[in-house]
């Protein structure tokens, strides 16, 4: 009877400390500042898309779009990444009048996928056409959640996944330890 009430004090002493860390590992990176800002009215003409994180993001794996809404990616050339900030080039100018929706995957340096989108309009394009597609001045991108605005997004699932498999491992190490105790016997 005693292992009995041992295992299960360990296996609960164990849950603890994974819960405990599951906390710390929900601590992941997110978008703190954009250049244009969300809902933003840009009226000059824009030539890049500035994205500031949390935490310093790994370059190798940062990608970021810029869609109009006929779904063009109007992104010029590659990603830029300086610790915590991604720039990228946009054109060809001056960018066509009309909603944008900017996308974003970036890994933290935790190693830890984060993306997000969020929409702003060019409300005026100097000496340009006056819209990318007929649809693009009636119809603004479709509007999507800032994941500073959601702390439900990739962060959530995140913990979930890592509480569930902490929760396999746990029941794993108890059936372990009970099927060695029973070939003891």
């Amino acid at each position: 009877m005693v292992p009995t009430i041992r295992a299960v004090a360990v296996a609960l002493i164990s849950l603890a400390l994974l819960s405990s860390a599951a906390g710390i590992a929900a601590a992941h990176t997110a978008l703190i500042a954009s250049d244009p800002a969300k809902d933003a009215q840009i009226s000059a003409p824009l030539t890049t898309v500035v994205l500031t994180f949390s935490e310093s993001i790994n370059p190798t794996f940062a990608n970021v779009v810029v869609r109009s809404a006929d779904g063009r990616d109007w992104v010029t050339g590659q990603v830029r990444v300086d610790g915590p900030r991604l720039t990228v080039d946009v054109g060809p100018q001056p960018l066509p009048r009309g909603g944008y929706t900017v996308g974003y995957r970036v890994v933290s340096a935790d190693g830890h996928p984060v993306s997000g989108s969020y929409a702003f309009t060019i409300t005026a394009a100097p000496g340009g056409p006056t819209s990318a597609t007929p649809s693009a001045s009636s119809a603004p991108a479709e509007p999507t959640a800032s994941p500073a605005a959601s702390p439900s997004g990739p962060d959530t699932r995140t913990s979930i996944i890592s509480a569930g498999i902490a929760g396999l491992a746990l029941g794993g190490i108890i059936a372990f330890i009970q099927s060695r105790r029973r070939r003891n016997r």
